[in-house]
């Protein structure tokens, strides 16, 4: 008798996105400029060895390494790309060298190892630029004004530009600003997604390296928080981020972009790596919505989503059910039925339209006591 065996190669399928990497750009000019756009380093020693021990990229890239946590943890990597520089010299914006780098080598923070306090014209563009990617952009201002109303960092909150993270911090080295934002991100970008309870805020927390800023006055603490500016005080002696919400929560903007990520890395996976065809049915749609709850489910483990109360006015589906599963578990996932489906839609082999409605679990970052005492 005749046997016929056929293998199967196992179809490729997308890693996650690493929302733990960041991209310093810099005008400084590395050992390997001549032959190379950027480089990846994981350790500082690399950077000294590139760029010489007394640069300031090797400052930053110190800070930027010696937080606990920090992107190394959990996969992440420090890009380095120099600005092209021109006669002069002139050196090549920092949203046209993410424009030249950006599809050829990935990161998600993006760093600078200046300031623009004289040139808040090139700094809003930048930052609307941002705004368009799906990337982060941290950045440090040593100057008072700057989170002054109609200040270059007030106009950041006023602009809704959540993707550009603002900080202030001043101890008089003028380098240890730059370094300062590096050391934030690093701190921020450093979460496990795929662990249980990683997900975390970066209020309060602790920067290896870095003094309380000593400038800070009761006036200028308010008017950072109104503008949306992290800032660095002490706390009764013990140094602390203290973070604004006023333009977004960090942790809030930098989750859903792994969410984002996540639900696209599954989705196309479910697609590519399916052997056989997915039909058009609710069976078909049943497998492609059970990818997407798999990422649901591990925003519950790793902390980002928690059951709750529904309190958007927007809802979709069966009502009563998002309402009930948002409570006993924090997600639904709801697909249009097939037999909904446009004939142009299905002719194109697309898939009903998916929503998902999710419960952030949110963070707390202060807290009241009432103490009754009885006589």
């Amino acid at each position: 008798m005749d046997t016929t065996t056929t293998i199967r190669p196992t179809a490729q399928s997308l890693n996650a996105v690493n929302v733990n990497t960041a991209a310093l750009f810099t005008i400084e000019q590395p050992s390997w400029i001549a032959t190379q756009a950027f480089a990846i380093y994981t350790d500082a020693s690399s950077v000294a060895t590139d760029f010489g021990s007394n640069s300031d990229s090797f400052a930053i890239a110190t800070a930027f390494f010696a937080q606990q946590p920090n992107p190394i943890g959990t996969g992440g990597y420090l890009v380095i790309v120099p600005r092209i520089e021109s006669a002069g010299p002139v050196y090549e914006s920092v949203k046209d060298a993410i424009i030249r780098t950006k599809d050829l080598v990935y990161y998600f923070g993006m760093l600078v190892d200046s300031e623009y306090h004289s040139d808040g014209a090139t700094f809003a563009t930048l930052t609307a630029y941002v705004q368009t990617l799906d990337k982060m952009f941290f950045y440090c201002s040593s100057y008072t004004a700057d989170f002054a109303p109609g200040g270059l960092l007030d106009l950041v909150r006023s602009s809704s530009e959540t993707n550009t993270r603002c900080m202030y911090y001043h101890d008089g080295t003028d380098l240890d600003t730059p370094a300062f934002a590096a050391a934030s991100a690093s701190r921020g970008l450093s979460t496990n997604f795929d662990g249980s309870n990683t997900t975390q805020t970066i209020n309060l927390k602790q920067l290896a390296t870095f003094s309380p800023d000593q400038t800070l006055t009761e006036t200028l603490f308010n008017a950072a928080q109104t503008a949306g500016v992290d800032i660095y005080p002490s706390n009764a002696g013990v140094p602390g981020l203290i973070t604004s919400g006023e333009n977004g929560w960090f942790d809030q903007i930098y989750n859903q972009f792994w969410f984002k990520f996540a639900l696209e890395v599954a989705g196309f996976n479910y697609l590519a790596t399916t052997q056989t065809k997915i039909p058009q049915t609710e069976q078909g749609m049943e497998g492609l919505k059970n990818a997407y709850r798999a990422i649901c489910a591990q925003a519950i483990t790793n902390g980002f989503v928690a059951p709750g109360s529904w309190n958007s006015s927007t809802v979709f589906g069966n009502p009563a059910a998002l309402i009930r599963n948002i409570s006993d578990i924090g997600y639904y996932v709801y697909s249009q039925p097939i037999v909904l489906q446009a004939q142009s839609a299905r002719t194109a082999r697309q898939a009903p339209l998916v929503q998902i409605a999710i419960k952030a679990a949110g963070a707390i970052h202060s807290s009241d006591v009432v103490v009754n005492v009885n006589l």
